[in-house]
C-alpha cells in the first residue's frame, strides 16, 4: 500500500470528529433529491479526550420542512429564515472535519445530504476526500452484536445520559455520539456535554491561514470522479418540457448528462437500485478507460483494507505499532527498546 497513504491515515487517528446533520427531510429513494441540511453539528475528540471545541451551524435551506422530518427535530423554515445559506458557511464546516476520523451515524445518509451541498456551493469535493468517513453504525454491529444500533439504544447501553433528547438536534447529536464511540471502543473521560460552565469555544481558521494546494493523486482523482456519477445521476439540470424525460447531469465535463431515473409508485426499492446501478455501470463505461478502472479497483481494494484494518485496532484485534512501543517502554523503566 502507498506509504504516503498510510502515514495519512496513521495521522488522522489522532484527530476525530464526531457528526451529525439535520435536512428538510429525504426523498422516497432515502437520497437526498430536492431536500437540504437545516442544521450541522461537530464535535472535536484529539486522543480520546473530547476538546470542547464544537461547531454548531444552523442553514436556511431555502425550500419548505417536511412535516415528517419537522416532527423529528422540531425546525421550521419559518425558524430558519435569515440563517445564512449553505454556501456561506461551506468552507467553515470543511475546515472542521477536514482530516479528521469523520465519525458518523448511519454515515451513507449524512454524507449524500453534505455532497450534495458541497457541489451547490461550488466544491467539487467529497466528504470522504476531506476526511476519512467511519459509519459508527458498522461499528456498532460489530461491538454489540444482537442489539439495536440506533443512538437511543447505544446510550442505553453504555448508560450515557440521553434524557435532553426529546428532540433531535445536530449538535446534540453529535456530542452523544462521541460519548458512545468512547464507551464502546474502550472507555472515555469523565465530563457531562451539558455543563453549562463548560468552557467550550467554536473553532475558526486561524488569522491569515491558507490553505495548501496540492496535486491530487491519480488514483484518489479517479475515485472522484466515479463518485461524482453517483451525484450526478440524482441532480436534475432540466425539466423535461413537453413530455420529454427530466435530464441529470453536472458542468463536470462531457459524459454525465443522463435520463433522471424517477421512482414510480408501484416499483420495488429493488428495481428502482438496479436501474441506477445499471445506469451508473454505462457511465462508468463511457468516463473510464479499461486501465483506469483497473487503478480504481485497486485503491478502492487497498481502502477497504485499511478500513478494516483500523476496525481491528479498534476491537482491538491487532495492536497500533505505538501502543506496542509504548508497552515495551513501560517494561524498560521508560527506555526505547
Amino acid at each position: 500500500m502507498n506509504c504516503e497513504r498510510d502515514i495519512f491515515k496513521e495521522a488522522i487517528l489522532k484527530r476525530l470528529v464526531a457528526l451529525d446533520t439535520e435536512t428538510t427531510g429525504k426523498g422516497d429513494d432515502g437520497t437526498p433529491g430536492d431536500h437540504r441540511i437545516i442544521e450541522v453539528g461537530c464535535v472535536e475528540i484529539i486522543d480520546r479526550h473530547i476538546t470542547g471545541r464544537q461547531l454548531q451551524i444552523f442553514v436556511d435551506p431555502e425550500r419548505p420542512v417536511d412535516e415528517e422530518a419537522a416532527a423529528i427535530h422540531g425546525m421550521t423554515w419559518e425558524k430558519l429564515k435569515g440563517r445564512p445559506k449553505f454556501k456561506e458557511v461551506a468552507a467553515e464546516i470543511s475546515d472542521f472535519i477536514r482530516g479528521s476520523e469523520l465519525l458518523i451515524h448511519n454515515a451513507k445518509f449524512d454524507t449524500s445530504f453534505l455532497d450534495m451541498e458541497w457541489y451547490r456551493a461550488g466544491i467539487h469535493e467529497h466528504t470522504a476526500e476531506m476526511a476519512h468517513v467511519v459509519d459508527t453504525v458498522l461499528l456498532a454491529r460489530k461491538l454489540v452484536p444482537g442489539h439495536q444500533v440506533n443512538l437511543d439504544n447505544l446510550c442505553s447501553i453504555f448508560e450515557i445520559d440521553a434524557s435532553k433528547r426529546t428532540l433531535h438536534g445536530a449538535l446534540l447529536d453529535a456530542q452523544l455520539l462521541a460519548e458512545v464511540y468512547l464507551a464502546m471502543t474502550g472507555g472515555q473521560q469523565s465530563l457531562s456535554f451539558f455543563d453549562s460552565s463548560s468552557d467550550s469555544t467554536r473553532w475558526k481558521r486561524p488569522a491569515g491561514a491558507t490553505l495548501p494546494i496540492m496535486e491530487v493523486e491519480e488514483d484518489r482523482a479517479l475515485v472522484h470522479r466515479a463518485s461524482l456519477i453517483s451525484l450526478a445521476q440524482v441532480h436534475k439540470i432540466s425539466d423535461g418540457d413537453d413530455g420529454k424525460t427530466p435530464t441529470a447531469g453536472s458542468d463536470w465535463g462531457p459524459g454525465f448528462e443522463v435520463p433522471l431515473l424517477i421512482k414510480g409508485e408501484e416499483e420495488e426499492k429493488k428495481a428502482f437500485k438496479k436501474r441506477m446501478s445499471e445506469q451508473k455501470e454505462q457511465m462508468m463505461q463511457r468516463l473510464f478507460t479499461p486501465e483506469e478502472r483497473v487503478v480504481l479497483e485497486k485503491y478502492l481494494t487497498e481502502d477497504e483494507i485499511a478500513q478494516k484494518h483500523w476496525e481491528d485496532r479498534v476491537l482491538g484485534k491487532v495492536k497500533d505499532p505505538e501502543d506496542i512501543e509504548r508497552e515495551q517502554r513501560k517494561q524498560n523503566g521508560g527506555k526505547k527498546a
